[in-house]
């Protein structure tokens, strides 16, 4: 073998651990978090009028709870995935109950949460959520990166399980919604908290409006301590 043939041997040889090194660390990862997901279930959550909750309010025959998801047990019963909070992600379920005459609407994106020195955090996007329990925790990083040895699929190409949990995260959030009357609707906001913590006791959701459709009026802003 002469010099130059010698080169381009290991040349090749390193570009193939280069690749192999990549897929150990960023392909096998999300394979991993994959299996963990496998066989993933949408689950029905049941939900009451939501003047059966213990954290709710009243204004103007529009009633809103909010029902927060502590524990891995309760997370389970709506989100077929494990150690949620351990991310210190905490669902809540909005549940609005219209005992009124006119049409209302609520907007999730409008509703934070707020700590006991009235700061805010706002929401996280369900699709945020998926990407934490995918990477364990790890946001991705907005920097510029080394581009892939390897081809990879976009995140919109999710496939599998991974495709279903996001469905179903999504499917369950809350967007706007109408409410007729006499009726309930609700839908999740996804919290994550500061040092991961998991718990809301010193936290309240604030909801700066609810329109009437009808009079195109708004109604008092909605503050529901979880007391």
């Amino acid at each position: 073998m002469n010099r130059i043939d010698s080169v381009k041997v290991r040349a090749l040889a390193a570009s193939i651990l280069s690749r192999a090194g990549y897929l150990s660390l960023v392909v096998m990862p999300l394979l991993l978090a994959s299996a963990a997901l496998a066989g993933y279930k949408s689950l029905k959550v049941k939900v009451d009028p939501a003047q059966s909750y213990p954290f709710h309010q009243t204004q103007s025959n529009v009633t809103i709870a909010a029902d927060p998801y502590e524990t891995n047990e309760k997370i389970r019963t709506a989100f077929d995935v494990k150690d949620l909070e351990k991310l210190g992600i905490v669902p809540v379920n909005i549940v609005i109950s219209n005992e009124g005459e006119d049409l209302i609407s609520v907007n999730g994106e409008d509703i934070n949460l707020l700590d006991d020195k009235n700061r805010s955090i706002q929401s996280t996007a369900p699709e945020e959520v998926v990407q934490l329990i995918l990477n364990k925790g790890k946001a991705p990083s907005s920097r510029s990166r080394t581009p892939s040895p390897i081809p990879l699929p976009r995140r919109e190409g999710l496939r599998g399980d991974a495709f279903e949990i996001e469905t179903d995260f999504r499917n369950k959030a809350l967007k706007e919604v109408r409410v007729a009357p006499k009726t309930t609707a609700s839908g999740f906001l996804f919290f994550r908290l500061p040092g991961k913590e998991t718990r809301l006791s010193r936290y309240k959701i604030y909801i700066p409006e609810i329109k009437s459709l009808k009079t195109k009026q708004n109604l008092l802003f909605f503050e529901i301590e979880f007391k």
